[in-house]
């Protein structure tokens, strides 16, 4: 079985959907205008369900959360066998294994994943946003180790639960743990070099990409794009707790909203792993070497 799945992977927040957005479109081959409604590869909230409840033996609402992940490799197996070229999949999990010791997404069916990282000063408000939450809540959301995705208690949401973990757990898992091979880029340089740093994750990724492409993508997905179309159309990724998808698409977007409470408690948590990024306490953006092994093929630690 060869590999069809590209994973699109982050915490969430973190430039998934705009990563997305230039993959389909570079996909394409520059084809057609890009909407954020036909996305294609959402193997993700509604549609993983769908999907789920298509190819498994037993539907997901009635299996306990290991059930459904133990399940999980066959579903992506079967994507593939039916696939006619490279699927994106939106991806917020860890890299991990489910109880039976199968890692989620098999590595036989990913080509390559890419890992998008942002400051998590700027992950907190976005994520609050989102979510319709506090800032206090979403800032102890991100550092709660071994978390899964948020619910709505009494309520069968229509995304299936997921392992997201706390952000450096998520980081950690996707640039340590993963047996993919597996490009990464910082959302800051994504804002501040599209061109050059979508050109090297394509790259990295095995998909094909002229630099004129690669141009011409970004420039269809600009963010002022994307607010129009979903202020014109709405944007079904939004959920009912979101009053806005693409909130502010930039760096930095945190000042006059986080406490220095809340941005020490962010440090304390997650420090070590900010570090590594060259994400600063200040919330500045430090010069990044991609050392971590992105784009390189490694085997689970």
């Amino acid at each position: 079985m060869s590999g069809s799945l590209l994973l699109i992977s982050s915490y969430p927040k973190s430039g998934n959907t705009w990563a997305r957005l230039v993959f389909d479109y570079l996909i394409r081959g520059g084809k057609d205008e890009v909407s954020i409604n036909e996305l294609s590869g959402a193997v993700h909230g509604r549609a993983r369900r769908q999907l789920f409840d298509t190819y498994s033996p037993a539907c997901s609402s009635d299996l306990s959360f290991d059930e459904i992940e133990n399940l999980l490799p066959e579903l992506f197996r079967s994507l593939v066998m039916e696939s006619k070229g490279l699927q994106v999949v939106k991806v917020h999990e860890c890299s991990h294994r489910n109880r039976r010791g199968e890692w989620l997404f098999p590595p036989e069916c990913v080509q390559a994943a890419v890992y998008l990282v942002r400051h998590p000063f700027d992950v907190a408000v976005s994520f609050a946003n989102h979510m319709g939450q506090t800032l206090e809540e979403i800032v102890e959301t991100l550092g709660r180790k071994g978390s899964n995705s948020p619910r709505h208690p009494g309520n069968l949401d229509l995304p299936l639960p997921q392992w997201m973990g706390s952000w450096s757990e998520n980081v950690e898992s996707w640039l340590l743990r993963s047996p993919y091979r597996t490009a990464v880029a910082r959302y800051e340089d994504l804002h501040e070099r599209p061109v050059e740093t979508f050109g090297r994750l394509a790259a990295e990724a095995g998909v094909e990409a002229e630099p004129g492409k690669v141009e011409a993508a970004v420039a269809a997905t600009r963010f002022d794009i994307l607010q129009a179309q979903e202020r014109e159309k709405g944007f079904r990724e939004r959920p009912d707790t979101s009053p806005v998808f693409f909130r502010a698409g930039r760096p930095k977007s945190w000042e006059g909203l986080l406490t220095d409470e809340m941005r020490a408690r962010i440090c304390r948590d997650h420090g070590p792993m900010m570090a590594q990024l060259g994400y600063r306490e200040d919330g500045s953006v430090a010069a990044f070497q991609n050392s971590v092994g992105a784009g390189e093929s490694r085997q689970a630690r």
